[in-house]
């Protein structure tokens, strides 16, 4: 067996060397390889070698392949280990040379390396993994998937056929070096590291982690003999990878220096890789050979040290710095479960800790953490072709100015690390951009273009070998040249105006790159555009002007170095003359500027007196032009300065400034003229000054022009008055107020440091104004107002210098300021969130202008609040790339502070104020309550609790944002984590509470009223009771202090008054003030209030629940023979009736059974009866008298039958009609139900001559009763027949969903009951002859309330007092939400239905704005009962079978689910469950089941999920109907689903119709789609796609009209193609 295996594995190495492939490349044929290859010899060789116990040396295995290769060549000089290994170096790093010598030895060579991988594969087999020694690559399976699949299999293929790793092992043997061992260490150490975060789920490509580790060494292998290889393997390794086109691993493997950390973002692959590069290290053995070793980080930092000579305090700095950055990087991955210990056993990943209750110490950690996560997630984003691809395409299709910001923002962020072909893809999408309107965009753009070319080959960039040439900085060179091209002189395709807008960004262009590149390429970018002065261009007019323009722009000193000085003079001298007059203005401008660099002895000073003499004065700007040229020459200005001083200029400059007409370059050095009108002394027309700078910010067409008058502002503010500064700071603001954008987004950086020349009185109005501004409807102004306070912030520094306040003053409206910025981080729009979060990125920790114990100062303050409200409204991907940036300017600034400023930290206090409420709204009341606590020393956590369960609340995350809106601003005051509810009546809870602030001071906050009425007060006191806690108690203003009533409260008590002004303000003051829509922000937060209106919440809904009280109506069952019974039926229902004693005689002889419907509101005066008995197939003969019909029934129903003789109830206006309506519906329907639960599958009705009216007739129309068709003609009786066996179930529910005063309004009950009628009949052709049976909602809320209340043991009247069950009644689906239970603790679980946009699959979620349904659970486990569950169906239990397990995994004990409509199937589905269970009715078979609102656009649906809304407060959905939806019917015809969906539609316009006309009657208004939510419990808005979009100020019912002539476009191929 053993000499078998030999066999078979020598013959496997004879098939590897017999490999057609490798013959090629040995230069061998098959038949001189089969006679060179020995199989008994290598049987020998392989019984020794085998089995493989050990590693093999290259030696040994040398030695066996010595004979063949000596047969091939003789043994070169060196030997054949030495040899194979440096040619194993050329196959990766080819020298011609070398090829060349050792030609005639590459056969053996080859056999060698062939025959070695062939070895250390078997080694592989058998041998247990070593790090050192091996790698551990991704399998096919593995790697498909990701990103750089394509490239890493490429890899894993050169890697083998390049024998890279026999190269390694070679290595090891031939030299002193252990470069094996580093780099597959590294490679372990990088997957371990990659594949934790990967399972963690950290978006890394497995493959390009994989790939850049393996190969991240390569180069060392082609370093020459006399280069240094630590700093040229880099260049190596990257020409090999994109030798082999893998640019995209080669892009990480190649840049993996620890320096490489000091750039601000790197991909997580590059992360992993210098994190595993800095871990595993080598040292010299005492034999000089290397040894290799993976150490700890911290062990690392120190080797490193050890290792560097010279190293100082500067150096030492830079790598406290990269292995800061590596330090936190570990933690992160420790927190994900990451095993960075390498034990194969790593700690579990850490579970979250609410933000608000986090310590210092874990805020910054947080911050840090989500830094990095962000900063992985955008360069992933960024890193991948395709989502690169995606983004661009993204933000070139863009229309609003502010989304393209947030990527050109994006684009600043992260440009450095784009490779070279997304740069120029990048540059390209700039240029288009230098078309925009804008012109900050415009600038914007230029800039970044600028700043691209600077770092162009930046950020990677390594070292290069001696005299090698640098391809990439040509490559930067020729596109540098070809954009200055496109810029100077654009395509003669375009406009005008689109020429001048390019033209004109060049500047900004040039002095972006010279601002940022290093000297060397600024020089080689200014030589570029030297150029251009070369005199080889024939250049006039604008592009004459435009290249002027951007040399006045430029430094001066790179102007002025060398021949460029003459050069530039000269080029605008030969403009002087130009007929244009801005050319000529532009050309003396820029030798004003240029002159300032020439001294006398200059060679062009001659020539530059000269062009000064030319000059011709006309205008008074060309004047003061020469003036300053002139002085620059130290020329004589007399003649000038009498013109300029002497006379009054001013005024004339005023009306040219404010001409249209005038050029821009014209004003702009008109402005300053004016400031140097000032500077002279002549002071008296400052104020015009500056009132025309101000209009100049506020209204040029040129942006130039704004920022030149903004700047002269600025620099004359100090001389103005007092007044006369507040005049133009009123003026400035009164620009923001506009709301025209264009306008008024230049207005703040200027008004911001204006305001700081504003005395501390008019400071403090001046941001009171733009508070109020940030409550502005219109979110343009909102942005500008936070742009205003963030300069204000930014530079408030120097307002105490200017005057002299308290410390304690200044710091106050500091916290001010960054409060207020902070509170649009909670507004509701998302635009605004995004500009909050530019302002506090650039402005505060981004900020070169704040000083660093600023920022660390605010830092502690706000830091938790920050965090919170970062973390609170994430918002979208353009939100994504505005946090990113922000976390990056704090993590700079944390980073920077910690390891040259000290430790950051953040304030806590020692005591905490627990403040529970339902805070529907949280008013200014509440507010000041919490800010009243916190002045006294306290963290306040607002809890948003779920407890008053009789209150009609809005849904939870609609309060925590409101009470976040209110809060924002307050450093000390939380809300409280959603998912710890505390119930203050549960002990449990309350040490739970305790538990979280465990080293705290901890108060409940009350009101006095609580502890006079509350349970939890009057209970006996326990161990963690609410007695036993501290108390803070506010009291009603005049109110006694009761402190007997403190007697039980063993804890602390601190009691404080409410303000009178504040006991004004209620939840039904400010319910009130909105259905009249009434400005309210005298009682709430005004941002709120704009939210509250926005979202059209609030409106007609009462502050409690309705209590569900027993209905008007009881059903009795009767004998027929019962004669009291008939008495009473005769003189009530068939009084005055022709044929009541024939009919009631009939009852008594037949022994009908009879369902009564009394009303119980008149002492159950019966309604109406329906009279029925169950007949056998024997029967039917006797009672059809007819054998065809009596055949055809028996063939339908093999069982019994129900028979329906007669169904009376009395005429309208007798009584009844007011109080129940459709009382034969309601009989029918009951009866139906009944014996449908005894499994009967058919029913007939037959009656009488004259005893069925047109009434009754209708209502079995209605429920699917159909007249057979070959009935007797002759018959006079009234015959209908319906089939039982499948029923379609149908709720009606329409009243349901409509607000008061409407629910209770005529004109709508009666649309209502019309369009169900209307509906019961399209329904019926769905299944002809099919039962159809429309449930009523409220007979069914009746019944469920009796079994609820009959469960919890208490009576169906409320009682007073209140006395409740012990289980609490809970439904969980659409049925009794917003209804309380009488005597029984009732709180809904909001649950929804949420489709996935193609409709294909749903998940059971939280309803929209509702706590997860896990918080939801310990909200009702935190009322310690046992829970009732209420449905209206059980069939498929979607719900239930969700909410079940989570019930139980929390503990909570389930007494029953009562629902109003069990399906054989969900009957089931409840043993499965093992849950108890009961009904109101009982269907064996349910065919479908339909819930009336849910088919009527608007008002009822299932959520489809999208990520916004396309009309506030309007939650997308879909109706299973037609056009919206294919409707899930089987069997039916296509038609009857047309006539059926536009059903659907007619009703629910027509229902709006009358809405509409209702509304418009009551309030004078249309109800529109914003206004829906005043009409309609729970609006909704049919979902057609992410593109659509909805005009809210236009009716449902145009919306609906619409949709109809839609569906009826499409019946015409809906009902023909079958």
């Amino acid at each position: 067996m053993y000499n078998r295996h030999i066999r078979h594995l020598v013959t496997e190495l004879g098939n590897r060397l017999s490999d057609k492939e490798f013959l090629k490349k040995i230069g061998l044929s098959r038949r001189s390889m089969q006679q060179l290859f020995d199989k008994d010899r290598w049987e020998v060789i392989f019984e020794k070698a085998f089995p493989v116990t050990r590693r093999f040396s290259c030696a040994e295995i040398l030695e066996f392949c010595r004979v063949d290769m000596e047969k091939l060549s003789n043994e070169p000089e060196e030997g054949w280990l030495s040899f194979a290994y440096k040619y194993s170096t050329h196959i990766l790093y080819p020298d011609a040379d070398f090829a060349v010598s050792a030609a005639p030895y590459a056969p053996s060579a080859l056999y060698f390396l062939n025959v070695l991988q062939y070895f250390f594969d078997e080694e592989r087999k058998v041998l247990p993994f070593d790090p050192y020694d091996d790698f551990r690559f991704l399998t096919e399976e593995e790697y498909a998937g990701f990103e750089r699949a394509g490239e890493y299999a490429h890899f894993i293929r050169e890697f083998r056929d390049q024998y890279i790793y026999e190269m390694m092992r070679l290595n090891r043997e031939a030299t002193p070096f252990e470069t094996l061992g580093h780099i597959a260490g590294v490679h372990y150490v990088a997957m371990v590291a990659a594949r934790g975060l990967y399972e963690a789920g950290v978006p890394i490509d497995l493959a390009l982690a994989s790939g850049a580790a393996a190969g991240h060494d390569l180069g060392k292998f082609g370093c020459k003999p006399d280069e240094r290889v630590p700093y040229l393997h880099y260049f190596y390794t990257n020409q090999w990878f994109t030798a082999y086109n893998m640019e995209g691993i080669g892009h990480i493997a190649a840049n993996h220096s620890t320096w490489d950390l000091e750039l601000d973002n790197i991909s997580v692959e590059s992360l992993v890789l210098i994190y595993a590069d800095f871990r595993v290290k080598q040292m010299r053995g005492e034999d000089g050979r290397e040894i290799t070793k993976i150490y700890t980080l911290k062990d690392s930092f120190d080797v490193i040290l050890s290792k560097l000579d010279n190293v100082d305090e500067a150096k030492r700095n830079r790598y406290r710095v990269v292995y800061s950055r590596l330090y936190e990087f570990e933690r992160y991955m420790r927190s994900k479960g990451v095993d960075v210990d390498l034990t194969g056993n790593p700690d579990p990943a850490e579970q979250p800790v609410d933000i608000v209750v986090q310590t210092g110490k874990q805020v910054v950690r947080s911050f840090v953490f989500w830094g990095i996560e962000h900063n992985i997630d955008v360069m992933h984003r960024l890193g991948t072709e395709r989502q690169f691809g995606n983004i661009l395409e993204a933000a070139r299709s863009e229309k609003d100015w502010k989304n393209v910001r947030a990527y050109l923002n994006m684009f600043n962020e992260y440009s450095i690390h784009l490779n070279h072909r997304q740069k120029e893809q990048t540059i390209s999408f700039l240029y288009e951009l230098l078309l925009n309107r804008e012109g900050d965009i415009r600038r914007q753009a230029a800039a970044l273009i600028g700043k691209m070319f600077a770092d162009f080959n930046a950020g990677y960039r390594k070292e290069l070998p001696k005299n090698m040439p640098d391809p990439d900085a040509k490559t930067a060179l020729t596109l540098w040249e070809e954009c200055l091209g496109q810029l100077v002189c654009p395509d003669y395709r375009l406009t005008l105006q689109q020429k001048n807008r390019i033209q004109n960004s060049l500047k900004f262009v040039m002095v972006s790159a010279m601002d940022r590149s290093s000297e060397k390429v600024r020089e080689e970018l200014f030589e570029v555009f030297m150029k251009w002065f070369d005199g080889h261009h024939r250049l006039v007019g604008d592009p004459v002007f435009y290249l002027l323009d951007c040399i006045f722009s430029l430094p001066l000193d790179l102007c002025s170095k060398g021949s460029r000085l003459e050069q530039l003079i000269r080029f605008a001298i030969s403009h002087m003359d130009d007929p244009d007059e801005k050319v000529q203005i532009a050309a003396v401008r820029v030798l004003k500027i240029l002159t300032q660099a020439v001294p006398p002895e200059s060679a062009c000073y001659e020539i530059a007196c000269d062009a000064a003499h030319r000059i011709n004065p006309r205008t008074i700007t060309l004047l003061f032009l020469q003036y300053r040229i002139y002085t620059n020459l130290r020329l004589d200005t007399t003649a000038q300065r009498e013109v300029l001083y002497g006379h009054d200029v001013v005024s004339d400059i005023f009306l040219e400034n404010l001409k249209s007409a005038t050029p821009w370059i014209l004003k702009s050095v008109n402005i300053k003229l004016l400031a140097d009108q000032v500077d002279h002394g002549k002071r008296d027309h400052l104020l015009h000054i500056c009132a025309h700078f101000s209009n100049l910010i506020k209204v040029s067409e040129q942006v130039g022009v704004r920022h030149d008058a903004g700047r002269a502002l600025l620099r004359l503010a100090h001389l103005l008055a007092t007044d006369q500064r507040n005049e133009i700071a009123v003026e400035l603001l009164k620009g923001l107020e506009v709301g025209e954008y264009e306008f008024s987004k230049y207005i703040p950086e200027y008004l911001g440091e204006f305001a700081l020349w504003l005395p501390p009185e008019q400071l403090d109005d001046m941001i009171e104004r733009l508070h109020i501004l940030l409550a502005n409807g219109n979110e343009r102004i909102v942005s500008v107002a936070l742009d205003t306070l963030g300069v204000l912030l930014e530079c408030y520094s120097r307002y105490t210098v200017r005057f002299h306040e308290s410390e304690e003053v200044s710091e106050e409206r500091r916290m001010k300021l960054l409060g207020l910025i902070l509170s649009c981080l909670a507004n509701y729009r998302e635009q605004v969130r995004q500009e909050a979060l530019l302002v506090i990125g650039q402005h505060i920790f981004g900020s070169q202008i704040l000083a660093e114990r600023d920022k660390s100062r605010m830092f502690s303050l706000c830091a938790k609040k920050l965090l919170f409200l970062l973390n609170e409204n994430k918002g979208g991907e353009l939100s994504l790339y505005y946090r990113a940036a922000t976390l990056s300017h704090i993590d700079r600034f944390i980073a920077h502070y910690q390891l040259f400023g000290g430790l950051v930290e953040t304030r806590t206090r020692e005591k905490i104020a627990f403040f529970p409420g339902t805070f529907d709204p949280f008013t200014l009341s509440h507010k000041e309550i919490a800010k009243k606590i916190q002045e006294l020393g306290f963290t306040v956590f607002l809890a948003i609790d779920e407890f008053s369960w009789s209150k009609k609340t809005q849904p939870h995350l609609v309060r925590r944002q409101i009470v976040n809106m209110s809060i924002a601003d307050e450093f000390y005051v939380h809300l409280f984590p959603d998912n710890t509810p505390v119930n203050i009546a549960n002990p449990a809870d309350l040490r739970r509470l305790r538990e979280m602030f465990p080293t705290e001071e901890l108060y409940i906050v009350v009101g006095s009223d609580v502890i006079h009425n509350a349970s939890s007060y009057k209970k006996d006191p326990e161990e963690n009771s609410i007695h036993s806690f501290n108390h803070i108690v506010f009291r009603r203003p005049g109110e006694a202090h009761p402190t007997e009533v403190y007697e039980q409260i063993t804890g602390k008590v601190v009691q404080l008054e409410l303000p009178q002004e504040l006991e004004d303000i209620s939840s039904t003051k400010i319910r009130e003030n909105i259905d009249n829509h009434r400005d309210i922000s005298s009682l709430i937060d005004p941002v709120v209030q704009e939210y509250i209106y926005h979202k059209g919440m609030y409106l007609r809904e009462p502050e409690f629940k309705p209590i569900l009280r027993a209905k008007a109506i009881a059903f009795e069952n009767a004998a027929g023979r019962d004669r009291e019974v008939l008495d009473e039926l005769g003189n009530t229902v068939l009084y005055g009736h022709p044929d009541a004693q024939a009919i009631l005689t009939k009852i008594q002889v037949e022994n009908d059974r009879l369902l009564i419907l009394r009303n119980t509101v008149e002492g159950e005066r019966p309604a109406g009866f329906v009279s029925y008995r169950e007949i056998g197939n024997e029967d039917l003969f006797g009672v059809l008298k007819d054998m065809e019909l009596a055949n055809l029934v028996r063939g339908k129903s093999s069982r019994e039958i129900l028979l329906i003789t007669g169904i009376y109830a009395r005429e309208d206006g007798t009584g009844d009609s007011g109080v129940i309506r459709d009382a034969p519906q309601q009989l029918l329907v009951e009866v139906l139900a009944k014996e449908l639960e005894k499994n009967y599958s058919f029913a007939l009705f037959v009656a009488e001559r004259g005893t069925a009216t047109k009434e009754v007739v209708y209502v079995l129309e209605r429920q699917g009763f159909i007249r057979p068709h070959m009935a007797d003609e002759n018959d006079k009786r009234t015959i209908y027949m319906v089939d039982m066996h499948e029923p379609l179930m149908f709720l009606h529910n329409l009243d349901t969903t409509i607000k008061e005063p409407f629910a209770s309004n005529p004109a709508v009950l009666d649309a209502v009951e019309k369009n169900h009628k209307k509906l019961q009949i399209a329904m019926t052709k769905l299944y002809p002859g099919n039962l159809v049976l429309s449930l009523s909602s409220g007979i069914m809320y009746h019944r469920l309330v009796d079994r609820i209340t009959a469960l919890n043991d208490v009576p169906r009247e409320p009682l007073v007092p209140r006395r409740l069950g012990k289980n609490m009644c809970v439904p969980f689906g659409k049925i009794l939400r917003g209804k309380v239970v009488p005597n029984t603790v009732t709180k809904t679980l909001h649950t929804d239905k949420v489709y996935e946009p193609d409709l294909n699959s749903f998940t059971i979620e939280p309803f929209p704005y509702y706590s997860p349904l896990k918080s939801q659970i310990e909200t009702i486990k935190s009322f310690d009962r046992p829970v009732i569950l209420v449905d209206d169906l059980v069939h498929t239990a979607n719900r239930l079978q969700v909410l079940v397990p989570q019930l139980r995994e929390d503990g909570i004990p389930i007494k029953k689910v009562v629902v109003g409509v069990l399906s054989g199937y969900g009957r089931d589905l409840m043993q499965c469950l093992k849950v108890p269970v009961e009904s109101i009715y009982s269907m064996p078979n349910v065919r479908q089941w339909f819930v009336e609102s849910t088919l009527y656009p608007f008002i009822g649906g299932d959520t489809v999920r999208r990520e916004e809304m396309k009309v506030a407060g309007l939650q997308p959905s879909i109706n299973m109907i037609l056009p919206y939806a294919t409707p899930r019917l089987s069997g039916c015809s296509r038609e009857a689903l047309v006539e059926f969906s536009a059903c659907c539609i007619e009703n629910s316009r027509d229902l709006f119709q009358v809405l509409e006309a209702e509304y418009r009657k009551m309030y004078a208004k249309n109800l529109t789609l914003s206004r829906l939510s005043e009409a309609v419990i729970l609006p909704l808005c049919p979902d057609k796609g992410s593109c659509m979009e909805y005009d809210e100020n236009l009716a449902a019912s145009v919306y609906l009209e619409n949709d109809l002539e839609m569906l009826q476009t499409m019946r015409k191929f809906m009902v023909t193609i079958q």
